[in-house]
């Protein structure tokens, strides 16, 4: 990894995001680039202001950092629509990372915010800090459906969290489950389960060709549930510092461009939250 992009609205959350960003360009020998939007529209008088004081904190946020990263952390003030210039500064970077959305909890209020627009359209690993990053990752969840995607965000969150104790989690669904019942019916639902089961077992063996090594020691969970349920209650009973999503990213313009799932963790992230495109796009 090269360069890790920062983007903070200078925020306490955006603090996080720096502090992290940090610690990950510290430990894989990356350039950080802290990243501050202004809107361009402000008045003549505010912009001047607004330049004065964003470009002092930046500066310190530079000069904090030095001693750490030496002549590898720079900052970049821009004037412009935010979310269209963190993508802009973002197509060349390795890694974006950005604070967690501030009304975490009210799915309504992520619509339309920067971070979700930047997730919809960002073509870079894109994490979003939620917690206070004192140590690397120590654990990691790694959600996986076998897709591309999928593959793209574990090897992602294996360089970010390479010392993390993983868990590999997989949901499935067995399909009309509600509308067995009864004795025979039920055991149905179980013969079922039990198969799907075990064609994600095999699948998974797939999924981590080339990886086995790496991943000896971890975890192998397969649920029969929503995903974003399972990761959930995953999380709930075991917290992991790191959840890995892949994103299913279609067309730029795309409206459907960041997945349901994706999208419902992202709105209320439970932990930090990395979420990865596959490795190229598709076009429908």
């Amino acid at each position: 990894m090269e360069r890790i992009l920062v983007a903070t609205d200078l925020t306490a959350q955006g603090a996080r995001a720096v502090r992290r960003a940090a610690m990950l360009a510290e430990a894989l020998g990356a350039e950080l680039e802290i990243l501050h939007v202004l809107r361009d529209d402000l008045p003549a008088d505010l912009r001047i202001e607004f330049e004065r004081v964003a470009g002092g904190r930046l500066a310190a946020d530079v000069g904090a950092l030095r001693l750490r990263l030496e002549d590898r952390v720079r900052s970049r003030l821009e004037f412009g629509t935010p979310w269209m210039a963190i993508l802009d500064a973002a197509s060349d970077a390795d890694l974006l990372v950005m604070g967690a959305h501030r009304h975490a909890g009210i799915a309504d209020l992520f619509r339309g915010t920067t971070v979700e627009r930047v997730a919809k359209a960002c073509d870079t690993p894109l994490l979003v800090v939620r917690g206070d990053p004192v140590t690397p990752y120590a654990s990691l969840l790694a959600a996986t459906d076998f897709s591309l995607a999928a593959r793209a965000a574990l090897e992602e969150a294996l360089r970010l969290a390479p010392n993390a104790a993983t868990c590999l989690l997989h949901a499935y669904g067995v399909p009309f489950r509600f509308l067995l019942g009864g004795e025979s019916r039920r055991s149905l639902l179980q013969a079922e389960r039990q198969r799907q089961r075990k064609a994600a077992e095999r699948d998974m063996e797939t999924f981590l060709g080339g990886l086995e090594a790496r991943l000896a020691d971890a975890e192998h969970a397969f649920v029969d549930d929503t995903p974003e349920a399972a990761i959930r209650t995953a999380l709930a009973r075991a917290p992991a510092g790191l959840l890995a999503v892949g994103t299913h990213a279609r067309p730029r313009l795309s409206e459907a461009l960041l997945g349901s799932v994706a999208r419902g963790l992202m709105a209320d992230p439970p932990c930090d939250l990395l979420a990865v495109p596959p490795p190229f796009r598709t076009t429908g």
